[in-house]
C-alpha cells in the first residue's frame, strides 16, 4: 500500500492545486526526508521514458531549484528536488519529440506529391511556361527550366539554362528567384530577360520593370537593377559591367526575331543557329572579334539572313548545305 507521503507527492505531480496549497506540500515533503526520496524515485522509476544525460538533468535540476518556492531547512538542499527534475526531464523530452513530429508530419504532408518539373526547348523551337503561381516563362530554343510542381517554400525557386523571359506574378512574402550560371537573381514581381548559355561566357540579365537583385558569386555586394539596366557578367574573367539600355530589344525573339547590337558575330552565330536548327561552322578565325548590328524579323529566312551578314561584311563567304553552313 502506498504511504501517505507518497500519495501526496502523487496527487501533487498530477493536479493542479493553489498556491497555498503547494506551500503546505512543499513544509510537509522537508519534513519527510528520505521517505519522500524513495516516494520519488518509485515515481521515476515508473516513467518509460528513456533517461537523459547528465548535462540535461543538471539543467533540468537548475531551473527547477531556481523556479520553484521551495522551503529549506539550514545546511540542507532536498535530494528529492533532483528527482523531480529527472522527473521534469522525460516530459520535456517527450513535449518536444511531440512538437518536432507534429511539425515533420506537418511539413512532409506540405511536400507530398511535389515533383521537379523539367522544361526543354530544342533549336529551333520556342515555348512559354505557366509556373504554379501563373507567373510566365518564354524560353528560347536550346534552354531549359527546373522548378517545383507547387511552391511551398519561403522562395519561389527556379534553375535556368540558355535564355528565358520572365513575366513574375507579384508575391511579397515569397521572392521569385532565378538560379543561372554564377548569379542569382531575385524579384517580387517584375519582367525580365536572362541570357546563360554554356557556350557563351556572357551571362547577361536585362530589366524591363520593376527592380531585380542580382548576387554574383564572389562578390560581397548584390547588383541593384532599374528599367532598361542590363547587367553583363563574363563568367571566364568574372568581370561584370551595368549598362543602360532599351530592354525590350533583348526579348523580341519571343515574337520570335533576332536582334543583335553590337554583338560578336560568334555569339550571333550561335542565336542563329537555337533559332534556325542549323549548325554554322566557322572555319576562319579572323572573325572571332567581328561585330554585327542588325534586327531580323521573325518570317525571314535562313537564306536572307546569311545573305544580310555577307552584306555587314563583305569579306564573309558562306555555303549552306541542308543544315549546315559553313563560313570561310
Amino acid at each position: 500500500m502506498n504511504s501517505y507521503i507518497e500519495q501526496i507527492i502523487r496527487y501533487f505531480f498530477r493536479h493542479d492545486v493553489s498556491d497555498e496549497i503547494a506551500a503546505r506540500v512543499q513544509d510537509r515533503l522537508a519534513s519527510a526526508g528520505d521517505e519522500a526520496d524513495r516516494a520519488f524515485r518509485e515515481l521515476w522509476d515508473e516513467c518509460a521514458e528513456a533517461p537523459a544525460d547528465d548535462d540535461a538533468l543538471t539543467e533540468a535540476y537548475q531551473q527547477l531549484t531556481a523556479g520553484m518556492p521551495v522551503r529549506t531547512t539550514v545546511g540542507r538542499r532536498f535530494s528529492w528536488l533532483r528527482i523531480a527534475a529527472l522527473w521534469a526531464v522525460p516530459l520535456l523530452l517527450l513535449g518536444g519529440a511531440a512538437w518536432f513530429y507534429t511539425s515533420a508530419t506537418k511539413k512532409a504532408d506540405l511536400y507530398a506529391g511535389i515533383v521537379s518539373v523539367h522544361q526543354f526547348t530544342a533549336y529551333g523551337e520556342r515555348r512559354m511556361v505557366v509556373l504554379p503561381d501563373s507567373s510566365k516563362v518564354w524560353l528560347n530554343g536550346g534552354s531549359s527550366l527546373t522548378y517545383p510542381s507547387r511552391f511551398v517554400s519561403a522562395e519561389r525557386n527556379v534553375c535556368l539554362t540558355g535564355e528565358a523571359y520572365f513575366e513574375v506574378v507579384k508575391d511579397p512574402q515569397r521572392p521569385f528567384t532565378v538560379d543561372v550560371n554564377q548569379m542569382k537573381l531575385r524579384v517580387l514581381g517584375t519582367t525580365f530577360n536572362v541570357f546563360s548559355y554554356p557556350d557563351n561566357p556572357e551571362i547577361v540579365a536585362t530589366l524591363e520593370t520593376g527592380k531585380l537583385r542580382v548576387d554574383v558569386t564572389n562578390r560581397k555586394e548584390p547588383y541593384i537593377l532599374t528599367p532598361d539596366n542590363q547587367l553583363v557578367l563574363n563568367a571566364q574573367t568574372g568581370h561584370v559591367e551595368v549598362r543602360q539600355v532599351n530592354a525590350p530589344d533583348y526579348s523580341v525573339w519571343r515574337i520570335p526575331s533576332l536582334y543583335f547590337e553590337e554583338t560578336k558575330l560568334v555569339y550571333a552565330l550561335q542565336q542563329i543557329e537555337r533559332t534556325y536548327n542549323v549548325r554554322i561552322h566557322i572555319q576562319n578565325s579572323r572573325y572571332n572579334h567581328q561585330t554585327i548590328r542588325a534586327h531580323f524579323n521573325a518570317d525571314e529566312t535562313i537564306e536572307n539572313i546569311m545573305a544580310v551578314i555577307k552584306m555587314l561584311i563583305p569579306s564573309l563567304n558562306y555555303e549552306i548545305d541542308g543544315n549546315d553552313i559553313f563560313i570561310r
